[in-house]
């Protein structure tokens, strides 16, 4: 198993990588949501689209005159993505 943060945990099984998300709600118990993956890029781009969303719904989009446009967006992603891919290469040691 590979906690990432308190938000994030990563294990595997015979066939799947497994990430695990925990919720802290402002109230009441933490619960973990589980997700099953083929490769850690698939892991990788799970984890980046839920903090991209956490992100965006805190914002105003409306109000923000210099929103970049989707194209700047997606390269950043796939940036970003490729990144945390090749960071939990070298935590669990698996080669593509």
């Amino acid at each position: 198993m590979y906690k990432l943060n308190n938000q994030w945990t990563i294990s595997s099984d015979k066939h799947n990588w497994i990430l695990t998300e925990t919720t802290m709600p402002a109230t009441g118990k933490p619960y973990t949501k589980n997700s099953y993956h083929g490769t850690l890029k698939q892991i990788s781009t799970a984890i980046i689209n839920s903090a991209s969303k956490d992100s965006l719904t805190s914002q105003s989009i409306a109000e923000d005159k210099n929103t970049p446009t989707i194209k700047r967006i997606e390269l950043l992603m796939n940036k970003i993505t490729q990144d945390l891919e090749l960071f939990l290469q070298g935590v669990t040691n698996e080669k593509t």
